[in-house]
């Protein structure tokens, strides 16, 4: 690409949407647009571009505004730099996989209920007890 792009150029490209990427700029997530001189509209050139949809795959990936600004703002390949991506990266990880989680301990308790139901709809009370007995403790895990 070696022309600037429009902003719904850009949202198309990107997934991110309009508002996003005027809210990215006026927040200095990305710098000043510039504006085609005639009609004022934004014109994002190439550059720019490859850095949104580097912002736009964070943004996928759930990490919070402030993690993609220390990560953009991190530019090139020094051990320093690295260490801090790094870091930043393995613990929005952490994040996620506590989340994850959070995620199955919810699965494991519908299961449990959804067993549970349809032992009570086979008239087998004795299954539908066992049960109710495991539910405690998807119950704890779910806090």
């Amino acid at each position: 690409m070696t022309e600037a792009l429009t902003i719904q150029q850009v949202s198309r490209l990107t997934g991110l949407s309009v508002t996003n990427l005027r809210y990215y700029e006026e927040i200095a997530l990305i710098d000043p647009v510039p504006r085609d001189e005639s009609s004022g509209h934004r014109r994002y050139p190439p550059d720019m571009v490859e850095r949104i949809e580097s912002l736009a795959h964070l943004r996928a990936a759930g990490l919070p505004i402030d993690a993609m600004r220390t990560l953009i703002a991190a530019r090139g390949h020094g051990p320093q730099t690295i260490a801090t991506k790094i870091h930043l990266l393995e613990t929005h990880r952490e994040q996620v996989d506590t989340e994850i989680q959070a995620l199955l301990a919810r699965r494991d308790y519908l299961d449990n209920r959804i067993a549970h139901w349809r032992a009570r709809l086979a008239d087998d009370p004795a299954a539908a007890d066992a049960l109710d007995d495991q539910a405690g403790a998807l119950v704890e895990r779910l806090a």
